[in-house]
């Protein structure tokens, strides 16, 4: 039985990165570009994405660091404001997973986490997020991970994602992968396997 592995940043969700630099501006007073910055700095959100430091040190690392008093709920309110839900993508993977199975394969956060959680269940099979176990894409070993987890070949999974490098990853590994920019594009390829998406 066929099965696809979907990120979820770039493809079921739009990331929106101004929300989240506009309430932390707003919230301590400092220029976006200085809150982009503390934020995004590679080494502090890789090791809150791969799960290296908890969302209550993150939290309190970025508060440290743009001198900000706001608490964690508030925080967190504006850390996942990040996220805007896709209704054309959501009703078409509700839609295609009456037929097949469907994982997620995503680098996210703890705090993120929650929110996907909830808007994925009942629909998604099994949830691989980089922060529960270590590593992120594109490193192998989370896609060794998910097809572990779900006892799974390579040859029977499609993986869709919004990064070339994540793709090239899978693909290395045997794990035949569409670089989503649109969703014509991802019908198209799932067309090719036999998969009618509908619901856009």
């Amino acid at each position: 039985m066929l099965n696809v592995f979907f990120d979820l940043g770039g493809v079921l969700y739009t990331l929106d990165v101004e929300s989240v630099l506009k309430g932390l501006s707003e919230c301590s007073g400092r220029l976006i570009s200085e809150v982009k910055s503390v934020l995004f700095s590679p080494e502090l959100y890789e090791e809150f994405e791969s799960g290296s430091i908890s969302s209550t040190q993150f939290y309190e690392t970025i508060k440290k660091r743009l001198r900000c008093e706001i608490n964690f709920v508030r925080f967190k309110s504006i850390w996942n404001s990040l996220l805007v839900k896709r209704d054309d993508m959501f009703r078409m993977v509700l839609d295609i997973g009456k037929s097949i199975d469907l994982s997620v394969l995503s680098n996210t956060n703890e705090i993120n986490a929650e929110i996907l959680v909830r808007d994925l269940k009942g629909i998604i099979k099994d949830v691989v997020f980089s922060f529960e176990v270590g590593c992120m894409k594109p490193d192998h070993r989370i896609f060794r991970i998910a097809l572990d987890r779900a006892n799974l070949k390579p040859e029977s999974v499609l993986f869709i994602d919004d990064r070339e490098e994540n793709v090239n990853a899978a693909r290395h590994l045997g794990i035949d992968s569409h670089l989503f920019k649109n969703p014509g594009g991802l019908v198209e390829f799932l067309g090719a396997y036999g998969v009618e998406a509908h619901g856009l």
